[in-house]
This record gives structure tokens, sequence and C-alpha cells, in this order.
């Protein structure tokens, strides 16, 4: 089942090229996540990078964003975007 951008008030806005195709559920994606002041990492996540204290990246399957969303202790969330190669 698509993912559902609208519903995901915590998602910061994404790329136009993000928003104009649909995420199945299980696809991965990286995710980079910011938890409120005193608030734990959710169990169910497994950090790639510890960006700062309240702030990490991780790779999940898509269907974990509807999870985030509800977890009280995740402030907001952005799909991490590839850079383009520099030469």
């Amino acid at each position: 089942m698509p993912i559902d951008f609208k519903s995901l008030r915590k998602l910061e806005t994404p790329q136009t090229s993000v928003m104009g195709r649909s995420l199945d559920d299980s696809e991965r994606v990286v995710v980079l996540v910011k938890l409120r002041d005193g608030a734990k990492r959710p169990s169910f996540v497994t950090p790639r990078t510890e960006i700062a204290p309240r702030i990490f990246s991780a790779e999940i399957d898509a269907r974990q964003l509807q999870k985030l969303q509800a977890d009280p202790s995740v402030e907001s969330m952005s799909l991490s975007q590839s850079l383009p190669l520099i030469k």
C-alpha cells in the first residue's frame, strides 16, 4: 500500500521528486529523525548515524514512517536525499 505523505504531519516537506512518486510499504528509505527534549529513541529504530544528541539517521521500511509519526518521542523527521556526484 503506498504511503500517503500528507498524513505524516511530523514529516518535513519532502522534495518534489519524492512527493511525485509513491513509496511502497516495504521500500527502504533513509530518514533523519529529531527527538523531543529528554526523549529516548524509539526501540523499533536502529540508528545508522548519530548526528547530534537528539538527531540521528536510520534506514527503515517506508511503513515505519507511520510508526514514527505516532511515536510521542519524535519531534520531526525528514527523508534523506542523495547528493549529486561532484566531479
